[in-house]
């Protein structure tokens, strides 16, 4: 269970954390990089911190990585020198990637990588730059990560050549620098004046060729996104598997986790999961009801319902986890009457959150309303072509003990309430349960994030049976910002990105609803992790409405169905289209031959159509509607009935579509401030 784990960089992050590894004054300050899809070292690294507020950055020479190689790994694990502890992990570039010197305009210089930490690092050190450039004659010494024993090397030597693009030391005599690539060069006070990028004969001895510490400090000046970092896919020198398709399908042939087995449970489901994300989008429409010539004589419409669906490949199932925040904040009242009860709940004065009812109607609680649009979620899937499992999250974190570098631990995080099922009565009696329970704890959106993964994957440690050929998706609710596993915020926002690129990795989308004013003030979260997987981000300004935005959202890419009949130019009114792209409408008919003709639009602006002939026979029989969409004929009746379908309606339609919209921009708005804020507030020691 443990190697599936670690394949997709979960382990140790859905329950409690492992116990934080202090460094020490004579910790080792240099590692080994290893490329997840590679699975060998790259590279070394050092740590390095310009001053006590500003976060550790993880730095390498920019020639022992390949660029396309990180886009496709999408993370890089930083490992003890042994190569038995993970020190460290990073799926971004904190800075501006310098350019290798052995490459067209490349010097020693500006031969570097800077990585932004997902946490920051375990049992290591970090070092700081020098004071001031160092000078000829100064004495200065190398460290490098041995890759035999646990000692740190350290090479004694005295500078020759000190320029503004180029050091040089001299060895006397030959020795082995196996361990030493992208070592730091320290003077006398400790300060980085460099990085050792090469090494050649000189005369009897050796020159070493150091590149000068500036061109690093100059990059850090200037961090992308306030310090957040660029995904190292957005940086690809060239077609990779995180940016081609031609190249991902190549990628998948191997274990993209890097797996020591090829056949183990997770490089089989990584493999099938990163090949088919990449796959071409084909937008299928399929009418199933009725039968093209079929004769009508009951009615003066026709009941047409099928399937519209723009999936990877030939995917044509789709599998959802609905994750849903259980926090004590989703205790308040939602602001309208969710249970239909007549009562409205407000705020109680003198509740205790996490042990007492805070709203005077819990039926009526933002976790009411989270749990409403899960229902009228599954209302509108159909059961043949979509599964859908039930995830919460919450956390406690464990204040009997001090938080050490990777946060605090944590007793409850997330649970699986329903794993991957067709059956929605299994779904609704998890809802019903759910809502039975109390809200508490805090928010930890992380741990949500990687359980929702690990069932849609069907790994050790999940409760669902995977489909290597599904559509897979989350639905992410939630009312708050990320307040665990660490006590800092910018920490708690970085393990909510490290997740979502796991979850891209696995090519799962991940859309997200950012619900009431606390989730809306602070929303870089939920509109990074739609922004990685290709998802849709959607603020809900008042909880009581998530419902009615549920509806907003597509899990099969299609834009819109649109049903007319050609014979009178009649267009259908009473139409629906449901998130994973089934669809049906009643539409009017006139006696004798009717051409009606479907057309869809997927999100990606392709189009198909469809089209059949019904003939309308007033007084004659009409064919039964199949068994499996007698609910929603049910519900179009209804519809039609009491014409919920009017002009006011559609107006109404397009008002909350025009206030999604702008709630959106807003947000991610508030979002780029946001990642200004987390890096001017870092916390000093991260």
């Amino acid at each position: 269970m443990l190697g599936a784990l670690v394949a997709l960089g979960l382990a140790g992050r859905i329950g409690a954390e492992e116990a934080p590894v202090e460094a020490s004054a004579d910790a080792p300050a240099t590692v080994v990089a290893r490329a997840v899809l590679r699975g060998a070292p790259s590279g070394g690294v050092f740590f390095l911190r310009q001053g006590p507020e500003a976060p550790v950055v993880a730095i390498g020479a920019a020639h022992s990585f390949d660029r396309t190689a990180l886009a496709e790994a999408g993370e890089v694990r930083f490992l003890s020198q042994d190569g038995h502890r993970e020190v460290a992990r990073s799926s971004r570039y904190y800075a501006r990637p310098g350019v290798p010197y052995r490459a067209f305009g490349g010097t020693l210089r500006g031969d570097f990588l800077t990585s932004a930490l997902a946490e920051p690092p375990q049992g290591v050190r970090a070092l700081t730059p020098a004071d001031r450039p160092v000078q000829a004659g100064a004495a200065v010494h190398v460290l490098g990560a041995a890759r035999r024993g646990s000692n740190v090397e350290r090479i004694d030597a005295r500078v020759a050549v000190a320029e503004a693009e180029r050091i040089f030391v001299d060895l006397d005599g030959y020795r082995g620098l196996d361990g030493f690539g992208g070592a730091p060069v320290l003077d006398a006070a400790g300060g980085v004046v460099g990085m050792l990028q090469s090494a050649a004969p000189f005369g009897r001895g050796m020159r070493l060729g150091i590149g000068p510490i500036g061109g690093v400090v100059e990059a850090l000046a200037e961090p992308y996104e306030g310090g957040l970092g660029r995904l190292f896919a957005t940086l690809a020198p060239a077609p990779s598997a995180a940016t081609d398709p031609t190249a991902r399908r190549r990628a998948a042939t191997g274990s993209p986790f890097g797996s020591g087995n090829p056949d183990s449970a997770a490089a089989v489901a990584s493999r099938a999961a990163v090949a088919a994300s990449m796959a071409p989008r084909e937008l299928r429409l399929s009418i199933e009801t009725p039968d093209d010539g079929a004769v009508v004589g009951n009615a003066a419409f026709a009941f047409v319902a099928g399937h519209a669906s723009a999936l990877r490949g030939q995917r044509s199932r789709i599998d959802i986890v609905i994750v849903i925040d259980t926090s004590v904040s989703t205790s308040g009242p939602a602001g309208l009457d969710v249970d239909g009860d007549g009562e409205l709940g407000v705020l109680d004065p003198d509740a205790v959150p996490g042990f007492d009812d805070v709203t005077t109607d819990p039926g009526d609680s933002i976790l009411a309303a989270e749990i409403s649009a899960a229902r009228e979620l599954l209302r509108g899937l159909d059961p043949r072509v979509s599964r859908v499992a039930l995830v919460t999250f919450a956390g406690e974190a464990d204040l009997r003990l001090p938080p050490g570098p990777r946060g605090f631990r944590i007793k409850r995080a997330a649970t699986t309430e329903e794993p991957l099922t067709s059956d929605h009565a299994r779904l609704h009696a998890a809802l019903d349960r759910l809502g039975e329970r109390r809200p508490r704890g805090q928010t930890h959106m992380a741990a949500g994030v990687d359980l929702a993964t690990l069932e849609l994957l069907g790994l050790p440690g999940s409760l669902s049976l995977a489909d290597p050929d599904s559509e897979k998706l989350v639905l992410f609710l939630t009312d708050g910002r990320p307040t665990l596993p660490s006590p800092s915020e910018p920490n708690n926002v970085r393990s909510v990105l490290a997740s979502a690129q796991r979850a891209r990795r696995a090519g799962i989308r991940i859309h997200t609803f950012a619900i009431g004013p606390e989730a809306l003030s602070g929303p870089i979260s939920t509109v990074e992790m739609a922004a990685i997987t290709d998802g849709l981000f959607t603020p809900v300004r008042e909880p009581g409405r998530l419902a009615r935005f549920v509806e907003t959202v597509s899990f099969a890419s299609v834009e819109d169905v649109v049903v007319r009949n050609e014979t009178r130019d009649l267009r259908v009114v009473h139409a629906r289209t449901h998130a994973d792209g089934s669809w049906n409408a009643l539409v009017p008919l006139v006696p004798g031959s009717n051409q009606i003709v479907v057309r869809a639009r997927s999100s990606e602006g392709d189009e198909a159509t469809r089209e059949l002939r019904v003939r309308y026979e007033p007084g004659g029989s009409t064919p039964p509607v199949p068994a499996e969409w007698i609910g929603r004929h049910n519900d179009l009746l209804r519809d039609h009935l009491v014409a919920l379908r009017t002009e006011r309606d559609e107006a109404t339609r397009r008002e909350l579509v025009i206030e999604i919209e702008r709630e959106r921009a807003a947000a991610e708005q508030r979002a780029a401030a946001q990642r200004k804020e987390l890096e001017i507030e870092a916390v000093p020691g991260q």
